[in-house]
C-alpha cells in the first residue's frame, strides 16, 4: 500500500512538473527571433490560424512580418464582407489590424494588388504594397523563420 501511494505521489509531481515546464515553456519571450508568416489562402480557418500564430510571436516580442498575397489579398481591404476566424472571434481585417498596432509589418504582394486593382488608399492603415523584393529581403534575413498559410 506504501509503495502504490509513494509510486503514485512520485507520477504527480513529475506530471505536474512536465505541465510546469511546457507552461514556462509558452511564456517564452521571443524578442529579437524574426518570423515572416506568408498568408495566400482565402480560407478563413487556413489564414486565420496563420494570422493567429503572428499575432502570439509579435505578443511575445518577435519581429513578424506578414505577407498576404495570392487568394488572401483582400484580407486587408478597408470596405467589404469579410468572414469571421471562429476560433478567435475576428475577421482577418481585425486580426491584421492587430497585428499592425503590435508593431508587426504587413505587405501586400504588388502583382496580387495589380491584379485585384488594389491601392494603398484602399487598405487598412500600415498595409503596404510591395515588390517581391522587399519580401525576400525579409525572407533572407539572417534568422528568419517563415510559415505559410
Amino acid at each position: 500500500m506504501k509503495k502504490s501511494f509513494l509510486f503514485s505521489l512520485i507520477t504527480a509531481l513529475v506530471f505536474s512538473f512536465a505541465s510546469i515546464s511546457s507552461f514556462a515553456a509558452d511564456k517564452k519571450p521571443l524578442k529579437g527571433e524574426k518570423l515572416v508568416v506568408t498568408i495566400k489562402s482565402a480560407d478563413v480557418f487556413e489564414a486565420g490560424m496563420g494570422l493567429s500564430l503572428a499575432t502570439s510571436a509579435a505578443k511575445k516580442g518577435a519581429k513578424v512580418t506578414v505577407v498576404i498575397g495570392a487568394g488572401a489579398s483582400a484580407y486587408p481591404m478597408k470596405k467589404g464582407g469579410q468572414p469571421i476566424f471562429a476560433a478567435k472571434k475576428k475577421t482577418p481585417r481585425e486580426m491584421l489590424t492587430e497585428l499592425v498596432n503590435k508593431g508587426a509589418t504587413v505587405y501586400l504582394c504588388s502583382t496580387c494588388a495589380e491584379f485585384h486593382k488594389l491601392e494603398e488608399k484602399d487598405l487598412i492603415d500600415g498595409v503596404q504594397i510591395v515588390k517581391s523584393i522587399k519580401i525576400w529581403d525579409r525572407l533572407f534575413e539572417e534568422g528568419a523563420r517563415s510559415m505559410t498559410y
